[in-house]
């Protein structure tokens, strides 16, 4: 009876530690992509008496809700190019469905459904799975994403804060025409919840 209890007081340990473990690798994972969310861009042009500048920054800030309820709606991005419809039962069960633009010239689009979601702090994991077969793994932060634009980081004209679900979309290797080497290229992708 001893070496039960013993047993038991172990994996329990084992399992407090395990939970742990995983929700600090989730929060690592997130403030990892929202970081990777940010951008600055400042340009400024100048000819003879004329001078135009130009600021933009975006900072993206991860957006915990006390449940994962919380996090049920429909996301888009600003050019129609990408979206997530994501459902989440009372059992905080994750599901989802949406596209994803593959060619933005013909407008062609791809649906996927999310398989095995899960949400986990501020981070969405799952699978996605295409329509013709093709599975590319998601991972996704829910953020509040404020962009500042204006002459430069000292005069700002304009603040605006939205929430909604970020990530970074990433092409697999393709051989470039101007050179021979594979190019891959990345995306930041942010779905504002409408």
């Amino acid at each position: 009876m001893f070496r039960l209890s013993v047993l038991i007081a172990v994996v329990f340990c084992i399992g407090l530690t395990w939970g742990t473990v995983c929700a600090q690798d989730a929060g690592q994972r997130a403030q990892g992509l929202v970081a990777a969310l940010d951008k600055t861009k400042y340009k400024k042009k100048e000819k003879r008496d004329f001078a135009i500048e130009i600021y933009i920054d975006i900072r993206n800030e991860a957006a915990v809700k006390s449940s994962a309820n919380d996090y049920a709606g429909q996301y888009e991005s600003e050019d129609s190019g990408y979206r997530l419809d994501l459902q989440v039962s009372a059992g905080a069960a994750v599901t989802g469905s949406g596209y994803d633009t593959i060619d933005s010239d013909n407008g062609r689009t791809q649906n996927f459904t999310l398989k095995d979601a899960r949400i986990d702090g501020a981070l969405l994991t799952a699978v996605k799975v295409y329509e013709n077969g093709e599975t590319h793994k998601f991972e996704a932060v829910f953020v509040n994403r404020t962009i500042s634009s204006g002459k430069n980081a000292n005069d700002i004209a304009t603040r605006d804060t939205k929430f909604g679900l970020g990530f970074i979309e990433r092409a697999w290797p393709v051989i470039s025409e101007s050179s021979d080497k594979n190019e891959v290229w990345t995306n930041r992708v942010f779905l504002e919840r409408k």
